[in-house]
């Protein structure tokens, strides 16, 4: 099991199934990370035509509306965050996709 105050869950047990997750991922694939503070956000997002074509593409073909939770790395061990997240169901039943990203400032 996961260290709880690690994983900040202000979501009110929405995004329980996808810190386990989280955990296991880190744990088998980035042991190093396993020990970050994570910020949790959670949304459902309704599928339209200005969705970004990146989620587009990793949803099913006809979804109308999907639960999106991000996770933020809050310490920022490696100079940006890493942000991990996980595209479900409505009812944050069934996993679509997951993926991991590095923040990326733009700057002018």
């Amino acid at each position: 099991m996961y260290n709880t105050n690690i994983i900040n869950d202000g979501c009110d047990g929405k995004a329980a199934l996808t810190t386990d997750m989280l955990h296991q991922l880190l744990s088998e694939h980035y042991p190093t990370l396993k020990n970050e503070r994570w910020e949790v956000d959670v949304d459902t997002i309704r599928a339209s035509p200005i969705l970004h074509p990146l989620l587009k593409r990793k949803l099913p073909v006809g979804i109308e509306k999907f639960t999106c939770v991000l996770f933020t790395q809050q310490t920022a061990a490696f100079g940006e965050p890493l942000i991990v997240y996980f595209l479900l169901d409505e009812k944050s039943e069934s996993i679509y996709a997951m993926d991991l990203l590095l923040e990326q400032q733009d700057t002018h």
